[in-house]
């Protein structure tokens, strides 16, 4: 029996427990356990003192993926599975409620970071269970060929490599054969943590009128609250200071829009930014404190990677950010307008625009 087929029969034999739906409550199997268990629950019922814990534990959830170091994601404690699974589906309809693109970013990404820190403990054939069941993937154990290495139907790997700038992930710099890329197990869990955040991020938005109990819609405005005095520490205007970001270049400003919304910066990108905002002047708590709009936002490893590149710790050498030529071998030049064609360095054209009255948006 050839070693596919011994995997697939012994996938076939896998099935997850409710410890597993309460670790991955986006599953299909999860999905099908509460229908059996409970039938369809509807809104009312929620306010039923027994399931009052759900309710706590859905506004938990929320608090969590905003106050939460996502390398801190170990230390969370885990609740009855019951009330994990049911209150996945719970925070995710309050936080559509809630209606804040930047928050739901950050939970759906701090959701698929949980998952992905219990994926990478998982034995390969419930990993391999989750992403073809959930997500109707074409991947199975590798062959001979290439040992220890899992293949994965290409239009399956781009549906979710595509997102994710590392140029390893792009599909020029994969081993690719009859249709299929071979991939590591750890690259299996982080394309399935990909395809979380996106699962989640989906159910944000699909537009629908959903009439909450008086209760519960109570805990949605409390959570507005919340979050509007989280956004109090995100960065504005002020934090610039002197500084004109009206004068950034179109590469600059792409990437600080980027943090802004939360999106995936490639670490280059971050590296570019930072070094620029400390050419030009701006202190390292404030471009620290721009850092905290990102999703996955640390602030000790933030602080220390920032006063690095300012030459602050470690080699003591301050950075510059790339040139132009780097910045569009790294794909990150974008937008070019009639100060580009001067200038070869980002530094020069905020000098040159910051002297110009208008500068063109």
């Amino acid at each position: 029996m050839s070693r596919v087929v011994k995997v697939k029969l012994e996938m076939d034999k896998t099935s997850l427990t409710s410890a597993d739906f309460a670790k991955y409550p986006f599953t299909v199997e999860a999905s099908s356990y509460v229908e059996k268990k409970f039938g369809r629950i509807g809104l009312e019922e929620l306010l039923n003192p027994n399931f009052e814990p759900i309710i706590e534990r859905a506004v938990l959830r929320i608090k969590e993926s905003v106050l939460t170091s996502l390398r801190n994601l170990q230390n969370l404690k885990r609740w009855e599975d019951d009330v994990e699974i049911l209150s996945f589906p719970l925070a995710i309809l309050m936080m559509k409620m809630v209606d804040d693109p930047y928050f739901q970013k950050k939970f759906a990404l701090f959701e698929a970071k949980k998952a992905s820190l219990y994926l990478e403990n998982e034995n390969l054939e419930k990993i391999l269970d989750i992403a073809e069941k959930s997500f109707g993937w074409k991947i199975s154990n590798g062959d001979s060929k290439v040992s220890g290495m899992l293949k994965i139907h290409f239009t399956s790997y781009l549906k979710n490599a595509s997102k994710l700038k590392e140029d390893k992930w792009k599909l020029v710099n994969r081993h690719l054969e009859y249709g299929n890329v071979y991939i590591t197990k750890s690259e299996a869990v982080r394309l399935l943590e990909e395809e979380v955040k996106n699962h989640i991020q989906s159910k944000f938005e699909v537009k629908e009128l959903v009439k909450l109990p008086e209760p519960i819609l109570k805990k949605v405005e409390e959570l507005k609250s919340f979050l509007q005095e989280q956004k109090k520490v995100l960065p504005s205007e002020e934090t610039f200071g002197k500084i004109n970001p009206q004068a950034f270049p179109p590469c600059i400003k792409a990437i600080y829009t980027d943090i802004l919304a939360g999106k995936n910066v490639p670490h280059i990108g971050r590296f570019t930014l930072t070094a620029f905002l400390i050419q030009i002047g701006m202190d390292t708590q404030s471009i620290v404190k721009l850092y905290t709009s990102a999703t996955d936002f640390d602030e000790r490893i933030t602080r220390y990677q920032v006063e690095h590149i300012a030459g602050l710790v470690g080699s003591k050498t301050k950075y510059k950010p790339l040139n132009c030529a780097s910045m569009q071998t790294h794909g990150l030049c974008v937008g070019k307008d009639e100060f580009c064609l001067k200038i070869k360095n980002p530094l020069t054209y905020y000098r040159k625009a910051k002297k110009t009255k208008t500068i063109k948006q």
